[in-house]
């Protein structure tokens, strides 16, 4: 009887919920909504909410044609129940995070049943990514993406069992839903496996014909889905935002991604970073031979390699682009680490070296040749910050060496937990100083209210603070500063919002608000007064300091 209720207890293991929860909370306290890209975001979802139009997103009274909706429906979803407010909005992402972590689970049921400790391992491992961590707890649309891209593998495992035309309909809805989420991206996730299914499929019979048929009415059912929405905001967006979200964004970008802007190799360089720490841990490397017959582990690399390779030939790379595939790393290392089966006192230690090479980078990163806005944020972070890694690399090298992989797995896990929330705690203060919108916002908030009108430069400033300041007018966006002081000999009784590298700029500009950000000074203040003589000598201002 006491054996079955142990394993009951481990089948119904939740601590990674608990973890996950804490992590978030942490982070959330941590940091403001970052620029560019969190305060773009939830600043779109308030002016959509604002202006009562959920069918086309706008951004400064103007269509945005750059992402689908859906990120900003499910933030309104939260508005409507717990009312407008910074937190819900960016609870969005870590729930989608947390429902991926529980889709990562369910995928390893699947490809591995009954092996309880696999599935237990790969939440974890996934907790245990750092990059994991930092990103699924901000508000992006990869956070979605990866959702519906693991819902969208499980249906495709179930609809390989071949009993059930539920499992295609699942797959055609988590596509059109995943092209909701960020687009057409989905189909580098989901479709490598679908064509590669002869190889990773081999234990039952099964009509191809049919097989490839099917997913292709699915994939037609996913874009029906995502026209459904489509179609009826090109015809209320007008004709530029109607050619840029059928054309701009499907075929165009898809022909322009391809000139490389970063190297092929670009991601194969970053790999023990977008990897860490497992990429550091020997058992993920231990006994690759043992698992190549395995089923489960070919469709792993299905889902794996190829999208990594197509994102590799995808001029604009950035590193949350790999997002969806981490929960699929997860599940190969959990299968490889838990195969192994045994584990050594010497096997944590290359990561207390790296834990101790970061606490020395730490110390001497603010000493490093850096330039413009990066050398002012390290300014602000204090050297004894240093000691946070050297004290989790200290302690996970005198720890006692667990006698189960699983439990090596958790506890290294949690060291990386400790260490990504401590070292976010402790910069929350530097980061707030040099992020947070707040102070901003209500200034432009109070300015609004009083019906005067705001230039600001450099333009991409026009898309920050219309959720900060709950904006109800639109900004005027210029593109020098140049024009700002044209502007503003032209509107003597508006405002002038102007961010600015130079602090010599910020002091001589300085006749109303001034604050850090971003590494250099926002400076609100009013138009009359503006140093007209300072026009042509600004005109090499021209190229914004954002970039």
């Amino acid at each position: 009887m006491l054996p079955a209720m142990v394993e009951v207890k481990r089948q119904f293991d939740w601590q990674w919920v608990l973890l996950w929860c804490i992590i978030v909370l942490a982070l959330l306290y941590a940091r403001p909504p970052m620029p560019i890209d969190e305060t773009r975001y939830l600043s779109v979802a308030w002016e959509m909410w604002h202006i009562h139009n959920f069918l086309v997103p706008h951004i400064n009274g103007e269509p945005y044609s750059q992402k689908p909706p859906l990120l900003f429906w499910f933030i309104h979803l939260l508005w409507s129940v717990f009312g407008v407010s910074e937190w819900a909005g960016r609870l969005v992402g870590p729930l989608f995070a947390l429902g991926s972590m529980a889709l990562t689970i369910k995928l390893a049921r699947l490809l591995w049943p009954g092996q309880v400790q696999i599935k237990q391992a790969a939440a974890y491992i996934l907790l245990g990514f750092w990059l994991w961590t930092v990103l699924a707890s901000l508000t992006m649309f990869d956070t979605l993406l990866t959702f519906f891209s693991l819902l969208s593998l499980i249906s495709l495992l179930q609809a390989a069992k071949g009993v059930s035309i539920w499992p295609w309909i699942g797959l055609g809805l988590s596509m059109g839903l995943g092209i909701l989420a960020k687009g057409p991206v989905i189909f580098l996730f989901v479709v490598p496996p679908i064509i590669l299914a002869p190889w990773w499929h081999r234990q039952h019979c099964i009509s191809w014909r049919r097989w490839f048929t099917s997913a292709l009415l699915a994939l037609a059912g996913g874009l029906s889905l995502a026209a459904s929405w489509a179609l009826p905001a090109a015809l209320a967006g007008g004709n530029g935002y109607s050619q840029a979200i059928l054309f701009s964004q499907t075929a165009g970008r898809m022909v322009s991604s391809f000139a490389h802007k970063r190297p092929f190799y670009w991601y194969l360089l970053w790999t023990p970073l977008l990897f860490f720490p497992w990429f550091f841990y020997p058992p993920s490397w231990r006994d690759w031979q043992k698992a190549t017959a395995d089923q489960s582990i070919r469709f792993c690399l299905c889902a794996l390699i190829p999208p990594l390779l197509l994102l590799s030939f995808v001029s604009g790379k950035q590193i949350h682009y790999i997002l969806p595939i981490l929960p699929i790393s997860a599940l190969l290392l959990a299968r490889i680490i838990v195969i192994s089966a045994y584990t050594t006192k010497y096997e944590k230690i290359p990561i207390v070296a790296v834990f101790f090479a970061l606490s020395v980078f730490l110390l001497i990163i603010s000493y490093l040749p850096l330039h413009g806005g990066d050398k002012e944020i390290l300014r602000h972070i204090p050297k004894w910050l240093a000691l946070i890694p050297l004290g989790c690399g200290a302690g996970l090298l005198v720890f006692k060496q667990p006698r189960s992989a699983l439990t090596s797995i958790k506890v290294l896990s949690l060291f990386l937990i400790i260490l990504t929330v401590a070292l976010h705690l402790v910069v929350a203060s530097p980061l707030h100083n040099l992020f947070d919108q707040s102070a901003v916002g209500k200034a432009l908030n109070n300015l609004q209210a009083k019906g005067e009108t705001v230039a600001v430069f450099p333009p991409q400033l026009s898309d920050q603070f219309q959720f900060a300041g709950r904006l109800s007018e639109p900004l005027v966006a210029l593109d020098s500063m140049y024009e700002i002081s044209l502007w503003s000999q032209q509107h003597p009784r508006a405002f002038c919002l102007i961010f600015t590298k130079d602090r010599l700029v910020a002091l001589t500009l300085g006749k109303g608000f001034i604050r850090p950000y971003r590494g250099g000074w926002l400076v609100l203040r009013p138009a009359s007064g503006f140093p007209l003589g300072w026009a042509k000598p600004l005109q090499r201002a021209k190229k914004s300091p954002l970039r």
